[in-house]
């Protein structure tokens, strides 16, 4: 009996939406920038999705979002891209807030890469490949960075144009190479790491938090929320537990994650 409700916990789970506001505290930042609103949201793999994409949208936009990341894993990598319907939702992203998209190991690994790849390509929503994309909010221009699936450096011509903003923000996938990204942007102008991929350790204990990364690794460090570099306690990362589920078809104590993060002077 206990097995039974602890499996009708997590169908029932994986269909409520969980939303967390976190403020990120930016020494220097441009008074213009102060309570900039940026949705995260990361492993939609559609279509594997349970919560309804419609209210997915609608609970977003609530959020007044002034940019929106996807971090990755957009799809399954079992989804059939010919009737895929992830181009249309990303879309729909858009009218809400420019929106900037990367892929993940799904993407990479799906049947036709590049007919993803093209789907994305024909939204209204930012791509980014190992580049940098200029997004300007009340006047005042930033970088945002994506980089491709366990890409964890810019190439040189892309990461030198980070020192003309005020500010960088990293779109990446995988947080456990979070030590890589700090080495290779420490010294820029970032100022926060975006990524996914963890599924929030598909089963959350408390107090100890992820248990199963999607690496078959034990208790991922990096699984949900916000985490700071030890010694500097700079170049946050920013990791969203997903939306949906690949392999392991259940979430305990783990809902849906979505991410509002608030640029606030430190």
């Amino acid at each position: 009996m206990l097995i039974i409700l602890i499996i009708g916990y997590g169908f029932w789970s994986n269909r409520q939406l969980q939303i967390e506001h976190i403020p990120l505290l930016v020494t220097n930042l441009p008074k213009e920038l102060e309570q900039v609103k940026i949705s995260h949201i990361s492993d939609l793999h559609f279509r594997r999705l349970k919560l309804n994409p419609d209210d997915l949208l609608e609970a977003i936009s609530k959020e007044s979002p002034d940019l929106i990341f996807v971090t990755g894993d957009t799809i399954d990598r079992t989804e059939d891209l010919s009737v895929t319907t992830i181009a249309n939702f990303i879309d729909d992203l858009v009218i809400i807030a420019p929106t900037f998209v990367i892929e993940g190991n799904h993407e990479e690994t799906c049947d036709d890469f590049d007919q993803w790849r093209q789907s994305i390509l024909a939204t209204r929503a930012t791509l980014l490949e190992n580049d940098v994309t200029t997004v300007t909010i009340k006047q005042t221009n930033i970088a945002v960075v994506g980089l491709r699936n366990e890409i964890t450096d810019l190439p040189p011509e892309e990461k030198n144009k980070l020192k003309d903003y005020p500010i960088s923000l990293i779109l990446a996938h995988h947080p456990e190479l979070y030590s890589d990204y700090l080495a290779n942007f420490k010294e820029t102008t970032a100022v926060a790491i975006f990524a996914g991929h963890a599924h929030g350790g598909q089963i959350r204990l408390p107090y100890i938090g992820g248990l199963l990364g999607p690496d078959n690794t034990w208790l991922p460090p990096y699984s949900s929320g916000i985490y700071f570099d030890q010694a500097t306690k700079q170049l946050p990362l920013i990791v969203s537990r997903g939306l949906a589920n690949s392999r392991f078809p259940l979430r305990i104590n783990n809902k849906p994650h979505l991410i509002t993060l608030t640029l606030k002077q430190k």
